[in-house]
């Protein structure tokens, strides 16, 4: 499926995937899993921004997926990025605030700094 950032566009349109913008709160990098308390391999949900441990610890953000299918979760380990409706990582501009702001909480500077 596409990750490119027009294939990304065209898939949102045709999934309805929903990307909600950054709380104003912000994202702590270092937040544990809301179900298991993992603090490693976490993931936020770029729909409702809760966090889930990854699929090689307990596969809550996956889960989350399921019960919501709220599809899109950026990785706070290495800030990419995962749609979980065409599985694979993508790349888009309207993912770049969210990668900004955990950026910042993980490494205490902007993106590029």
């Amino acid at each position: 499926m596409p990750s490119s950032q027009s294939g990304l566009y065209a898939h949102i349109m045709v999934t309805g995937i929903v990307v909600k913008d950054v709380p104003s709160l912000g994202i702590d990098a270092r937040v544990k899993c809301g179900k298991c308390d993992n603090v490693g391999e976490n993931w936020i949900c770029l729909g409702c921004y809760e966090v889930h441990c990854g699929r090689h610890v307990n596969e809550h953000a996956l889960y989350h997926f399921l019960e919501t299918e709220h599809a899109m979760a950026l990785s706070l380990a290495d800030l990419s990025v995962w749609c979980y409706v065409c599985d694979s990582y993508v790349h888009n501009d309207v993912l770049t605030p969210a990668k900004r702001v955990a950026h910042i909480s993980k490494f205490g500077c902007d993106i590029g700094e």
